[in-house]
């Protein structure tokens, strides 16, 4: 229950290492998790590759994260288009993008007529 008095940890900001990282593993945010947590524990490598040193560098000294956590963050801070091109790109970017939208206004503000 999330009310006006709620108390609790602050909700997770993406940082833009983990927003390279989305990009780097191709929108595959399990993979962004178990490299975050390999180098937050100090680890260089995850399943026996190596992070790379850009990742690296960026995660250094951060917080540990919950893959929930972060799987939620991305889901909030990324629109379903941004989502959907990282997985699949261009044409999941275009399938997922809203196209020529408009202005929300009062019912029976705007009409449209066709010529038939």
């Amino acid at each position: 229950m999330a009310g006006p008095g709620r108390t609790g940890p602050a909700r997770y900001a993406l940082t833009a290492t983990d927003r390279e990282a989305f990009a780097y593993f191709r929108g595959n945010i399990a993979a962004v998790a178990r490299a975050r947590a390999a180098v937050v524990a100090g680890l260089g490598q995850v399943a026996g590759a190596p992070v790379p040193a850009f990742l690296v560098q960026g995660w250094t000294g951060a917080s540990a994260v919950t893959p929930r956590t972060l799987q939620r963050a991305f889901e909030r801070d990324l629109t379903p288009a941004e989502l959907a091109a990282w997985c699949t790109g261009e044409k999941g970017r275009r399938a997922a993008s809203v196209y020529l939208t408009r202005p929300v206004t009062g019912r029976n503000v705007v009409w449209e007529l066709d010529h038939k």
